[in-house]
């Protein structure tokens, strides 16, 4: 061998047996006496664990042996603690290491394993390339939930339920697309509304002035409600509501949209809300906004604070005898389904378009000579006087549209030699191609991101981009960028990247990133109990739920710092949050950006009331509970799950244990102590906080104790006291605070940390894997790229697309 190559090779060797060797050392010396072959504390045996880093779980158990010791948990602080310049040393030989071998598996393996797109992408992406609206998510399996997203390789599996559910998925949404001429195009005045349920206006609240709907109530949902026609295809549509006040003291009065599914209306005292918005008494207001319907779908309206259409079914009152709160119905309009440029989706629609282009139609009963049913609309479907031809050119163009990219001849022979088979034994053509479609989107080249290791080709970030910013596949633009090398460039992929984020369909990252990084997809999933918080009504969520989505929208478009995520001198709030948060009274429930006092509790993620609701029960809190979301969805940490001989603690409302005393038992087990250092400070900081959010000094009882006390706000509402909160913690490093403003001053004195933490989630969320012990050079130069603007949103993302673990597969 030349000395030029031995000599290198030489001194790799010496380096890598001089590492070794120190990191054996370090071991020895610091770890041994409790993680040896006598004691082995948590199973743990370091003097039996080779540093064979090959081996992904070894590599993993040494990776959890960097990250105890990097962040000070271990040594413990109880035992004698090794000499910084010893800890540093180690830290970077087995960092140097570990990062060789994450490489190496990197670049034969990949990142992750090829994944296939969730129930979500599969539906948007078919929606989208047939622009219909139709729920298909439903006929599959959940998908499981990896390193805190659904989207992660790792954890989706394919199995004979999802092979069928294709099947049927595919069915469906071609039906629909095929549906011609159905629109909606329905103006109405608010006497045509009244004349269009005239009997449930009459019965339950509402009578006409003019061409003025007048609607004291709420009427009766689900049964009895302002509904517009149902939506006779699957699509977007949009509605414009002029609207008014009357008799509301001067306030703005609360109006919301929603959407109603009579096969399966939402509860009566919690109707599915979309939209919140107010109205004033001295002009109307017009609204425009657009809905995804299924067929059939109804939008919903009504006023939220109007009075119950019982009690107006009782009162039976007239123009002349009410002068409460009433809301004024002036014009309603609904058109749909809309094209992707917004106009109506005439006939043909964009959906079949994409399937069959220009190609005539006949009625189905003259395609196979059977009499149509009567009372049934006619199906219209298309012929060819060159059927093989246009097989071949539609399937081929179909297939290069769903599978994101120019396709090869051999990847649609058979799909296309199939068809014209079928034709030639005696099949319909459009039935012919129908199952040649079906085959497309059943095909692992349209439900699988087909990515190989190393540099992803330009197609693969394409598609990359579009799954992570529009939850759907490229468009036109997108792929032409692609086919032309426009993506290959940073300049290329910046400028797309921007395209994207001012897209509408951005709000899909937004909407599915939130719900799983801060579990905003089961804010609804407990209520909070109705004795013992019988003033939170079903709009409180609804508000809830808003603010948290309109803050990372706010963080997103105006490129704001993530650390705002830990604390803000903003938020968003209505009439109803402002006072759950003791905040200057605001009337009316649409949303607004709104100024914080200077020693606000409230401004960030952490103290939001819907945060503060998904990780309650309805009825008590739990600092455990609590602790640990904070150490997993902010700080970046996962700790390890209880021992199973560890009793659960049930803190509220038990009265005879705090619940600081019951976590001080858990943590003198030796088993419990090391993660009860790290989980209890941030969920005392939170436990001042009930289960919707509300601040509090005492936790509330369901019986009587001797003591009522009066809520400041919310009409003075009285309830009984329980215990006193118990406040402030010491962290893992001994630092104190008193309260959540001093516990948030101590994270942010940190700040590298809070941004390195949300990083990881957004790169896993848009790479579909977690972060691997290479990727974290990745994330310090992501950081350092991103500094100036104090790690802002939007340059992070930027920062992401450009960085090696996106780029690469």
């Amino acid at each position: 061998m030349p000395p030029r190559i031995l000599l290198p090779l030489i001194a790799l060797i010496l380096s890598v047996s001089t590492s070794l060797a120190g990191i054996r050392e370090f071991a020895e010396e610091h770890c041994f006496d409790c993680h040896g072959a006598a004691a082995q504390k948590a199973g743990l045996n370091l003097e039996k664990m080779a540093l064979t880093l090959a081996d992904r779980k070894n590599a993993h158990r040494w990776e959890a042996v960097f990250d105890r010791v990097a962040r000070g948990e271990m040594p413990p602080k109880t035992e004698d603690r090794p000499p910084e310049n010893e800890t540093k040393r180690f830290l970077s030989e087995l960092g140097t290491l570990l990062r060789s071998a994450s490489l190496a598996h990197t670049k034969i393996h990949g990142r992750g394993p090829v994944r296939r797109l969730t129930r979500t992408e599969y539906e948007t992406a078919v929606n989208d390339l047939l622009n219909i609206r139709t729920d298909l998510r439903s006929l599959f399996p959940e998908d499981a939930i990896t390193a805190g997203f659904d989207r992660v390789g790792e954890g989706l599996t394919l199995s004979a339920a999802h092979f069928a559910a294709y099947q049927s998925a595919a069915d469906r949404a071609l039906q629909m697309a095929l549906e011609q001429g159905k629109i909606l195009d329905q103006n109405e005045s608010g006497n045509d509304v009244f004349q269009r349920a005239k009997d449930t206006f009459t019965v339950w609240g509402g009578w006409v002035e003019g061409d003025t709907l007048v609607l004291p109530s709420r009427l009766l949902y689900p049964n009895r409600s302002l509904f517009t026609v149902p939506a006779p295809r699957s699509g977007r549509y949009r509605v414009t509501l002029t609207a008014q006040a009357r008799h509301n003291n001067g306030q703005p009065l609360p109006v919301a949209i929603g959407i109603h599914d009579p096969r399966a209306p939402k509860p009566s005292d919690a109707p599915d809300t979309r939209h919140l918005f107010d109205v004033t008494e001295d002009r109307p207001r017009t609204v425009i906004t657009e809905l995804d319907l299924d067929t059939k779908q109804q939008v919903h309206l009504f006023g939220p604070t109007l009075e119950s259409g019982m009690k107006i079914n009782k009162l039976k009152p007239t123009s002349d005898s009410w002068s409460g709160k009433t809301l004024l119905v002036h014009h309603l309009k609904i058109e749909g389904p809309l094209a992707s440029d917004g106009s109506l989706d005439t006939s043909p629609s964009e959906g079949y378009r994409q399937l069959f282009g220009q190609l005539e139609t006949q009625p189905l009963s003259k395609v196979i000579g059977t009499p149509a049913t009567k009372g049934k609309p006619e199906l219209f479907v298309p012929i060819s006087a060159h059927p093989k031809a246009d097989a071949a050119h539609l399937l081929n163009r179909f297939a290069r549209r769903a599978f994101r990219r120019d396709t090869a001849p051999e990847e649609t022979e058979d799909i296309i030699a199939s068809a014209q088979a079928s034709m030639d034994s005696g099949t319909p053509f459009y039935r012919a191609m129908l199952d040649g479609f079906k085959s497309i989107l059943c095909s692992p080249h349209f439900f699988l991101l087909e990515e190989k290791p190393g540099q992803l080709d330009a197609f693969a970030i394409a598609s990359r981009m579009s799954f992570f910013i529009w939850n759907t596949l490229p468009d036109e633009p997108l792929l032409a960028a692609a086919a032309n090398g426009e993506l290959l460039t940073p300049t290329g992929r910046s400028n797309q990247l921007e395209r994207l984020l001012n897209d509408p369909r951005s709000k899909r990252f937004e909407n599915v990133f939130v719900d799983q990084w801060l579990d905003l997809k089961n804010i609804n999933a407990t209520t909070p109990d109705g004795v013992l918080y019988a003033e939170i009504v079903p709009m409180m969520t609804v508000s809830a739920e808003q603010e948290t989505r309109h803050f990372f929208h706010e963080l997103l478009s105006a490129n704001r710092s993530v650390l705002e995520a830990v604390r803000s001198n903003w938020t968003y709030a209505n009439s109803l949050l402002s006072a759950l948060y003791d905040l200057p009274e605001i009337h009316g429930y649409e949303l607004r950006k709104v100024s914080l006092p200077e020693q606000s509790p409230r401004g960030g993620f952490l103290t939001q009331a819907s945060i503060l609701k998904v990780t309650a029960d309805g009825a008590k809190t739990s600092p455990i509970l609590r602790g640990k979301w904070v150490n997993e969805r902010i700080l970046g940490i996962v700790p390890p799950d209880p021992p199973d001989d560890v009793p659960k603690i049930e803190p509220d409302i038990r009265g005879t244990t705090t619940v600081r005393e019951q976590l001080a038992r858990h943590r003198d087990t030796p088993a419990c102590m090391s993660c009860h250092s790290i989980i209890d400070p941030p969920g005392f900081a939170l436990e001042p906080f009930d289960v919707i959010g509300g601040l509090r000094t005492f936790y509330r009882m369901p019986k009587s104790t001797g003591q009522l006390m009066t809520l400041h706000r919310f009409g003075g509402r009285r309830v009984h006291r329980g215990p006193a909160i118990e406040t402030g913690y010491t962290m893992a490093d001994g630092r104190s605070f008193q309260d959540i403003n001093e516990y948030r001053t101590l994270l942010l004195e940190d700040e590298d940390t809070i941004a390195a933490a949300f990083t990881s989630k957004l790169l896993t969320y848009a790479t579909g894997a977690p972060l691997q012990f290479a990727d974290r050079e990745d994330l310090k130069q992501i950081l350092e790229k991103t500094r100036p603007e104090r790690f802002g949103l939007r340059s992070l993302i930027h920062a992401i697309v450009q960085s090696r673990p996106f780029l690469q597969k």
